[in-house]
């Protein structure tokens, strides 16, 4: 965790130094997450993880039409499974159970796009989510007669580092000319796998995802 703040803190720095007389944003920003998996050789019947992300945010103004931003976020990501009960003559019973796969990251979405408007403004991002690992665990449900529900610790098999685009979409009101509140629409598709030779060898997992978020931010540089 220390040396992504570091890293978040040293791409502020270098984005900051040339930029005098811009203005600057810094603040917080959480949300909620729906996110899934695309797969192959996988788990099939796979539903979406609903999960939150939290931390900071950071934008900047090239002038009125562009802005860049980099975000310090926990990212919970992953997805579950039913598992359907069937008779002896393999007809399902009615009966169901989920196991949860998940997947918590720290990310460093670093994006850029255009801006719309002044006191409320629409804007539209791509950007890039280099992510590292956390935490990674999944639950196996209990079965009657057969098995207590289970969690195991996988964090040392999942591949630890992820990275994905993004495609945003959103708004903002400035509410005061220090204050800027806005709101996000997050799509997220990673490019690499989370799969490696000791985790699901012969598949190929990636993220993706929805994200929503609101974000409350205060204005360092003002123009």
């Amino acid at each position: 965790m220390r040396k992504i703040i570091i890293v978040f803190t040293i791409v502020i720095s270098i984005i900051t130094i040339p930029v005098f007389g811009q203005n600057h944003f810094i603040g917080l920003q959480g949300g909620i997450n729906l996110t899934n998996v695309n797969s192959s050789n996988f788990l099939s019947n796979n539903d979406n993880r609903t999960g939150f992300n939290s931390g900071l945010t950071y934008q900047y103004y090239l002038n009125e039409r562009f802005n860049l931003g980099i975000d310090l976020l926990y990212l919970q990501r992953g997805f579950t499974n039913d598992i359907v009960y069937t008779d002896e003559f393999g007809n399902p019973t009615g009966e169901s159970a989920t196991s949860e796969f998940n997947y918590d990251y720290f990310s460093l979405p670093l994006k850029g796009g255009i801006v719309i408007g002044d006191k409320f403004s629409g804007f539209a991002n791509l950007g890039i989510i280099p992510s590292f690992l956390v935490d990674a665990k999944t639950t196996t449900p209990a079965i009657e007669g057969f098995q207590e529900e289970t969690t195991n610790n996988v964090t040392d098999r999942v591949t630890k580092f992820d990275l994905g685009g993004l495609v945003e979409i959103g708004a903002s009101y400035k509410i005061t000319p220090d204050f800027l509140l806005s709101a996000t629409f997050e799509y997220q598709h990673s490019f690499t796998s989370i799969t490696n030779d000791d985790y699901f060898s012969n598949a190929e997992v990636r993220h993706y995802g929805m994200i929503l978020s609101i974000g409350l931010k205060y204005a360092l540089k003002k123009e």
